[in-house]
């Protein structure tokens, strides 16, 4: 990476990115296909459990982490092993760095509700413990002040963005040291969240739009509606291997397109941004 003044080049960036799904589609797609199969095949056998969800995410995380791979060290003979346990690796940093996440969106919700109940206060202290009038209460807060709420979320989404672009070099790192890598991530992007952010934005977002215009076509074609949560869990009890089939259709298109295209670039700034290894001495 060409990093003038040591400040990341966001189209450059973005065009490293793409360039790597033009570049390695076939690999891809298989990873893709195979991710998406096992992910809808442990939906079938585990049903919607906590067993299911934690499977799927290490899926996931090695799905990401063979995208790193083949992005930072070209195509290599597959390793089974070695794909375990870079998975492993960036399931636990990225498990890490979500709970980091977690406290601040609590932080942040606290503090919202706050400001949503201070009109209430008097009605709070009359309420005492009565759960049904202090839940009636919150929903007439909600509802009276929805501008508060929006920013709420608003704010809360900019902390997001900015905070997981100054952890975006952990899961390459991860990967690429063979250690788990969580916070030198925020020492080696200083000075760039921006940047970063505006590199993500510049080839995440209208992924993302493709991705979300894909998966409707496939919920459409396949009648599976996923936008309605009580419509979707019905379809569940009703026609798993619908859903199913649905459930495999979206994650192929999530991480064929959003998926690679993330490790792409987070590779290409891992690259530019990690602090040089120092060469030996020539003998």
């Amino acid at each position: 990476m060409a990093v003038p003044a040591g400040k990341v080049p966001i189209f450059e960036s973005a065009g490293q990115a793409v360039g790597f799904l033009r570049q390695q589609w076939r690999f891809v797609l298989t990873v893709a296909a195979v991710t998406a199969f096992a992910q809808a095949a442990a939906f079938l056998l585990l049903g919607v459990t906590l067993p299911f969800l934690v499977l799927i995410f290490f899926f996931a995380a090695c799905a990401h982490a063979a995208f790193l791979a083949r992005a930072l060290d070209g195509p290599a003979p597959f390793d089974w092993k070695a794909l375990l346990r870079n998975g492993a690796r960036v399931f636990t940093a990225v498990g890490a760095i979500a709970f980091f996440m977690a406290i601040v969106g609590f932080m942040v919700f606290y503090i919202a509700m706050g400001v949503l109940i201070a009109p209430y206060q008097n009605e709070v202290k009359a309420a005492g413990e009565d759960q049904a009038a202090l839940t009636q209460i919150m929903t007439q807060a909600v509802e009276s002040q929805p501008g508060t709420l929006m920013w709420a979320l608003l704010i809360g989404g900019l902390l997001l963005l900015l905070l997981t672009s100054r952890f975006y070099l952990a899961a390459p790192a991860s990967v690429d040291c063979k250690r788990i890598v969580v916070f030198d991530s925020w020492r080696w992007s200083k000075g760039n969240m921006l940047r970063i952010v505006a590199a993500r934005l510049a080839v995440l977002g209208p992924a993302l739009a493709l991705v979300f215009a894909l998966q409707s076509l496939a919920s459409l074609l396949l009648g599976a509606p996923a936008a309605d949560p009580m419509q979707t869990a019905a379809l569940i009890q009703a026609n798993p291997i619908r859903f199913a089939a649905f459930y495999f259709l979206a994650g192929f298109i999530q991480l064929a397109f959003y998926g690679a295209l993330e490790a792409g670039l987070a590779a290409f700034l891992y690259r530019g941004l990690r602090p040089a290894v120092p060469q030996p001495p020539a003998a």
